[in-house]
């Protein structure tokens, strides 16, 4: 299990790689919240462990959380902080998964990680826009029931746009979502795997919007469908 720690006291954050380590977990620390986007582009995590009070000030961690979840990244949140009030803890479990005031008993904070990680990542079992269907589990797509067989990032571009039916991506958050922050490419790889995707799905699929990117074709609320993770 990788575990990001975001944590700016230094003594804290080496006793928390410490004590993870000890316990077979693989860390890696970020001291600020900027810090953290740089490690959540570049690395896969299992669970996000995550202070209140960062460097960029002291609601940083709930502000990080709520942005994350925004990029649509889906790892379990572990907020632990010292800070205990009823109101911070309710705050924490609305923009996180789990809350866990320090001082703090390591067994416990390993328990509760390792539940977080089994848990998985909030993700749908399956997505429909339209006549477009993947499951996001296996990465198949499906149109008008039929399988289109993708490269895995023509698959991760697709699922970009689905998972986000009503947004605009500029070609940079395409690269930066999908290939990685810094990630050094042709100034014409979004446009290319595009038009991949509308040779493999056939018209109608991603619009261009002129001046700014591309998003997924217009479609009715209606014509939207995601089934969660345990549906049936």
């Amino acid at each position: 299990m990788r575990v990001l720690i975001v944590e700016d006291d230094s003594a804290v954050a080496a006793a928390l790689v410490d004590v993870l380590g000890a316990a077979d977990l693989v860390t890696v620390h970020a001291g600020s919240a900027t810090a953290a986007w740089e490690a959540l582009w570049s690395d896969p995590f299992d669970v996000i462990l995550l202070d209140v009070m960062l460097p960029e000030g002291p609601e940083a961690g709930f502000d990080w959380a709520v942005n994350v979840r925004a990029a649509d990244f889906r790892q379990p949140i572990l907020f632990l902080t010292a800070r205990d009030d009823l109101p911070d803890r309710v705050r924490g479990l609305e923009f996180g998964d789990d809350y866990l005031a320090k001082p703090f008993e390591p067994a416990e904070l390993i328990a509760r990680l390792r539940a977080l990680a089994r848990r998985g990542d909030v993700r749908p079992r399956q997505v429909t826009v339209g006549d477009v269907t993947i499951e996001p589990t296996f990465r198949t797509v499906r149109r008008d029931g039929s399988v289109i067989r993708l490269t895995a990032k023509e698959y991760e571009v697709l699922e970009l746009f689905m998972l986000n039916p009503d947004r605009t991506f500029k070609r940079e958050e395409v690269l930066d979502r999908v290939w990685g922050a810094g990630f050094e490419s042709p100034s014409n790889l979004v446009d290319v795997y595009v038009l991949n995707l509308r040779r493999k799905l056939g018209d109608g699929i991603l619009d261009t919007v002129r001046g700014l990117g591309y998003r997924l074709a217009s479609v009715d609320a209606e014509q939207v469908d995601t089934q969660p993770v345990d549906a049936p």
